[in-house]
């Protein structure tokens, strides 16, 4: 080329979630009788769950009413009477809240959000990330910044609670730090964050005058007698604020496509003003969000079926993720905290208990072959070598923990299968394969 057009960053773009799934289907080539489970994507639609017959019905209405609205553009922000629906609905979760509806933004999905985020973050300015991560908030963050990420400790010790005191001594430690991300409900450890923990959060947003960027796109679904605090009301006039929500986990609709950005407290900063405007200015360059979904959001929402539908939804996952955290647990060199938010869990491996001598059997001579061949490569993680014996020798997939940047080696899962005979085989299977890797040398 005449100028080079690779760019020297891509390296720091890591996202194993779909990563794993290029190795999946590299085992399909070579051995195209092997069966996979895949518990290493959040799409319920996969795991058996249906859409409700009442947002299939808003669809339809909505497709069939004249003039065809719903296949045009939208508004480049997102449909104004819907923003206006969000500051509503919004009140409704926090009273406290002022959010006016400029400082709504749609986006298609949250992952264009995060995106966006990070990219208008100007030059040395940096978002502290909590690990294990999420890799789309930490990939975009490091990419954006070119630099490796910033880091503060969830504890698996405490339910996966944020580490305050290793929080407080990064951001003293790291003036660059203008920001502090939250996952709550937490993507990957299945986390609900305590209220005392929320409020200590936002007094060290206060001391040390920082954004919050809480990530909320899993709050509807709470299990285990947890409750999720909104931090619109901790926050309200003290911090500046950034809420990410979204319909594609508030219902079986990942395909939807549809996230929105709350910009909270907009009043507080004249530089953290600046800083949503020019988000609001980058969004034009989207043209809009996905139209269909924002056409029907309330009528979903509002349905008096939703609260009734969501209900038994979380009850079934509730079951679902207790059930795979008591296997995990009685399985040797393994813990697990329970799922109590979110459709996820980070089982961990006991220290020191990972070696690379640990194999598994693999009848298939060329799988074995060529899974051999990956995990040689150097510096593979512990954890990602046993997640690569585990998808070739049982078809099951889940993602490493090290995938998600996480100091403590292990691997995540989803609790979404709704097939009971299929999961009680996956993790038995699971945990029959853990002790016979960890037991192989």
């Amino acid at each position: 080329m005449r100028n080079s057009i690779a760019n020297p960053n891509v390296h720091f773009m890591k996202y194993q979630i779909r990563e794993v799934v290029d190795v999946m289907q590299k085992l399909k080539e070579i051995n195209p009788t092997m069966n996979f489970v895949g518990e290493n994507i959040g799409d319920p639609i996969a795991k058996g769950w249906n859409a409700p017959p009442f947002l299939k019905q808003a669809i339809i209405e909505e497709v069939n009413k004249p003039g065809d609205k719903v296949f045009g553009y939208s508004h480049s922000r997102g449909l104004p009477e819907l923003r206006q629906w969000v500051v509503e609905h919004v009140k409704k979760l926090s009273p406290a809240s002022t959010l006016n509806y400029e400082d709504v933004l749609f986006t298609s999905g949250l992952g264009a959000a995060i995106s966006v985020l990070y990219q208008m973050m100007p030059e040395g300015a940096r978002v502290i990330q909590p690990t294990p991560a999420y890799p789309a908030h930490t990939s975009m963050e490091a990419f954006s910044s070119q630099s490796d990420s910033i880091f503060y400790q969830l504890d698996p010790k405490k339910e996966w609670q944020p580490d305050l005191a290793d929080l407080e001594s990064q951001i003293q430690a790291r003036p660059e730090v203008a920001a502090v991300l939250i996952i709550n409900p937490n993507n990957p450890t299945g986390a609900v964050y305590q209220k005392d923990t929320l409020e200590a959060i936002v007094r060290l947003a206060e001391k040390y005058q920082l954004m919050i960027i809480s990530d909320e796109v899993y709050f509807r679904m709470v299990y285990n007698g947890c409750e999720h605090v909104q931090i619109i009301g901790l926050a309200q006039d003290r911090v500046p604020l950034v809420v990410l929500r979204g319909l594609s986990k508030d219902l079986p609709w990942p395909g939807g496509r549809s996230g929105w950005i709350e910009f909270h407290n907009t009043d507080l900063n004249a530089d953290y003003q600046a800083y949503a405007d020019g988000v609001k200015q980058r969004i034009l360059m989207e043209v809009c969000s996905t139209s269909l979904p924002q056409f029907i959001m309330p009528k979903v929402y509002d349905n008096p079926e939703y609260k009734t539908w969501l209900a038994n939804n979380n009850k079934e996952l509730e079951t679902n993720g207790n059930y795979i955290a008591e296997i995990l647990n009685h399985t040797k060199g393994l813990s697990a905290n329970r799922t109590n938010g979110a459709f996820y869990m980070l089982p961990l491996f006991a220290e020191g208990v990972l070696n690379n001598r640990q194999t598994l059997p693999i009848g298939h001579a060329e799988t074995r072959a060529f899974i051999e061949r990956a995990v040689g490569k150097l510096g593979m993680p512990l954890d990602q070598r046993f997640t690569y014996y585990l998808l070739a020798a049982t078809g099951i997939c889940v993602v490493p923990a090290s995938g998600f940047y996480s100091p403590y080696p292990g691997f995540r899962l989803t609790t979404l299968d709704r097939d009971e005979a299929r999961r009680k085989d996956t993790y038995a299977r699971l945990s029959r394969a853990v002790e016979e890797y960890l037991a192989s040398a």
